[in-house]
């Protein structure tokens, strides 16, 4: 499954020759179209030469991936294949939020969509609750596990007068913080189990109020949103109302992120913007955080002799001379040296400032 995926393997995953190939299936039907995709790809390979024999390995490739889909079927949702004849490698990946229908052949698997719905379905906990009942879980790529639940009943307000409403307005009040305490130690254990960075209340305006009271600092930090809403409404209502304060964070997370980058960058400072030197940097290990537009793509090029990644196509490596040279998508070659040094990338929705540079930035370890 997408969620335990270990993508840092996948980017260590290379060859010197473009023996692999990786296909991207939004659904059923898309896995229906794949032998003409199969068919174009093939036509467009070298089968000889300086390629050695590229068509050979594409074409024990396909027969990986279409003994896989012929033993099990794609009935639902979207999946991704990686096969490589050559280094005896072959994978399946599930995968329950949308994807693009993609063929790609290369020297290593092609994981950019995957790492840009790691950036944009990030872990987060939520909370839905009100003075009955609350329901913490995790969701992780989009799917929502299985929710923990903590009962509440705390009763309503009552309107009399006199000591005996008093006594009864402490009574429910004692009622709430000891509600809102258990909330807060479910999700205090969620997160000394589960991976997240983010943490979204939605539900009734008091209760929510008392949990953020209650929950521990460094908890507390992690609350990135936190909304009343009616939760007698349908349920695909509560579900938009959730995604949209988690999308809207991950917008102001982005410009967030920009702006520092931006100003280590005016300062003089360990900023580096356009595509030249952030991938120079990233060659170098030095990176720390790279912001990029989620549309940006970049053809360069790989030389077969001494495997040096240039950001441009040209028609031989300016690092050893050779002219034995194939195309890379860049952002992707990118991507996996990232993941090999633990540097994080974010992919963000236009920022006009972040377009006038380049489109690409990074903030760099030193």
């Amino acid at each position: 499954m997408f969620s335990t995926l270990d993508l840092r393997a996948l980017a260590d995953l290379s060859a010197t020759e473009r023996t692999f190939l990786s296909v991207y299936l939004s659904g059923p039907a898309a896995a229906r179209k794949l032998d003409k995709k199969f068919a174009r790809r093939r036509r467009a390979l070298a089968d000889a030469g300086d390629a050695r024999n590229e068509r050979e390995h594409f074409d024990q490739n396909v027969e990986m991936i279409n003994d896989y889909l012929a033993r099990n079927p794609l009935k639902s949702g979207a999946l991704c294949l990686f096969a490589c004849w050559a280094l005896d490698h072959f994978q399946a990946v599930p995968v329950a939020a949308p994807l693009p229908d993609l063929v790609c052949v290369d020297s290593s698997p092609y994981i950019r969509p995957l790492a840009e719905l790691r950036d944009e379905y990030e872990n987060v906990a939520v909370v839905v609750a009100d003075n009955k009942r609350a329901r913490i879980y995790l969701v992780s790529s989009a799917v929502a596990g299985d929710p923990e639940t903590v009962r509440g009943n705390v009763k309503n307000h009552v309107r009399k007068g006199g000591w005996s409403q008093q006594r009864y307005e402490r009574r429910r009040d004692k009622q709430l913080l000891h509600y809102a305490r258990e909330i807060a130690d479910a999700l205090a254990r969620l997160d000394r189990e589960e991976d997240f960075r983010r943490v979204l209340l939605v539900g009734g305006k008091e209760i929510l109020r008392i949990v953020c009271e209650n929950l521990p600092a460094a908890l507390a930090k992690k609350v990135i949103g936190r909304k009343a809403v009616d939760l007698g409404r349908p349920q695909d209502a509560m579900e938009r109302d959730i995604w949209e304060m988690f999308f809207a964070e991950e917008r102001r997370s982005e410009q967030r992120r920009w702006e520092r980058i931006r100003s280590a960058y005016l300062s003089g400072g360990p900023g580096r913007v356009g595509l030249d030197d952030v991938l120079d940097a990233a060659i170098h290990g030095r990176v720390d955080t790279v912001i990029v537009e989620r549309d940006f793509e970049q053809q360069g090029i790989r030389c077969r002799d001494c495997d040096h990644l240039h950001a441009r196509t040209e028609v031989s490596c300016s690092n050893c001379g050779s002219s034995s040279v194939y195309e890379v998508e860049v952002i992707n070659e990118l991507c996996e040296l990232l993941l090999k040094s633990g540097a994080e990338v974010d992919f963000t929705d236009p920022i006009p400032t972040l377009r006038e540079v380049g489109r690409i930035a990074a903030l760099l370890r030193y």
